[in-house]
C-alpha cells in the first residue's frame, strides 16, 4: 500500500509541475520576426574612380518584399546629386545606384555617397541599416587621375 501512495504522490507532483508552462525551460522561444524590413549598402568599403567614371554602389534588402522600393539617397563632395532616387524591383533582395563623376572633376577629391529614405510603393518607410544606423550607411568616393597605361 505505500508503494502504491508513494507512486501516486510522485506521479501527481509531475503532472503539476507539467502544467506550469510559464515556469517550464524550453517553452519559450521567441519565433516571430522582430527585426523590420532594412536597406543597406552592401559593401562600406572606399571606392577608387577617376573622373568620367561611373560609379556603382550595390544595395541589399533585409528580405524580398512583394512591391517595388523606391531608395532616395544623396552624392556630397567633388559630386553632387542633392536627392536622387533608384528603384529596387518587386520580390528582389538587391539594387545598384549608378552616378557619373563629371569629366572635369578635381583630382585628387573625395565625394560621400549616404543613403537617406527607402519606402515601399504603398508609402511604408524602410530602416536604413541593420541596427537603425542610418548614419553609418555612407560610402566614400576618392577620385583621382585615370591610370595612364
Amino acid at each position: 500500500m505505500k508503494k502504491i501512495i508513494v507512486l501516486v504522490s510522485l506521479l501527481s507532483i509531475v503532472m503539476f509541475q507539467s502544467c506550469k508552462k510559464h515556469e517550464s525551460p524550453g517553452d519559450n522561444f521567441d519565433f516571430s520576426n522582430s527585426l523590420p524590413p532594412y536597406v543597406t549598402i552592401k559593401d562600406l568599403s572606399d571606392i577608387d574612380a577617376a573622373p568620367g567614371d561611373v560609379v556603382t554602389v550595390d544595395l541589399q534588402l533585409r528580405t524580398s518584399i512583394q512591391q517595388k522600393i523606391t531608395i532616395t539617397y544623396k552624392v556630397e563632395g567633388a559630386v553632387t546629386v542633392a536627392s536622387g532616387t533608384a528603384e529596387i524591383a518587386k520580390e528582389s533582395k538587391a539594387g545598384t545606384v549608378k552616378f557619373t563623376i563629371p569629366a572635369g572633376a578635381a583630382t585628387p577629391s573625395t565625394a560621400t555617397f549616404t543613403l537617406l529614405k527607402a519606402q515601399t510603393e504603398d508609402g511604408k518607410a524602410l530602416t536604413i541599416g541593420q541596427n537603425a544606423d542610418a548614419a553609418g550607411q555612407k560610402v566614400k568616393v576618392l577620385i583621382d587621375k585615370p591610370v595612364e597605361e
